[in-house]
């Protein structure tokens, strides 16, 4: 599984509407720095995740679709016991990887490998993976900007994986 071209796709959106968006992109990850990570909390990150964070070491967005946590704030969080909230005192089974900039979060269930949008209302989302998530806020990101132009690399992206939205 290929991250690049969603990844592509949101630095081409962040550069044209930079005013609009502001998306800011963390410093990529070494595959040594995301191995000593893994080793450190004690888990495996699932291949899409591992491939995402050789791309950028997360995303924060004004926009307040979705922010993917930097590697070190995903670990701080967990050693603070942040994510204690999630199904009451399980936090340690999950991972708390982002927010959606309002009271919902993109979680990893450790055992599994399975991604869950857990929303404000306590409503849970299975999520197939990082690809279809990172589509998913191509696509919100673009609605937002839409009317100012439009951009056929992006029509012609959201075209090809109208299914993953």
């Amino acid at each position: 599984m290929m991250l690049t071209e969603e990844f592509e796709i949101m630095q081409l959106l962040s550069e044209k509407y930079s005013d609009d968006l502001r998306i800011f992109f963390k410093p990529p990850k070494s595959l040594d720095e995301i191995l000593s990570f893994e080793q450190e909390m004690g888990i495996r990150l699932p291949d899409d995740l591992r491939e995402f964070y050789k791309l950028t070491n997360g995303f924060d967005s004004l926009m307040a679709y979705m922010n993917l946590w930097s590697l070190e704030t995903i670990q701080e969080h967990f050693q603070e016991g942040y994510n204690d909230w999630i199904n009451e005192g399980d936090g340690d089974q999950y991972l708390v990887l982002g927010s959606d900039g309002s009271c919902g979060y993109l979680l990893l269930e450790i055992a599994t490998g399975q991604y869950l949008s857990y929303g404000d209302e306590g409503e849970v989302v299975h999520i197939d993976s990082i690809q279809d998530l990172l589509c998913w806020n191509i696509e919100c990101l673009y609605d937002h900007v839409r009317d100012l132009a439009e951009d056929e690399v992006v029509n012609r992206y959201l075209e090809r994986n109208a299914d993953r939205r």
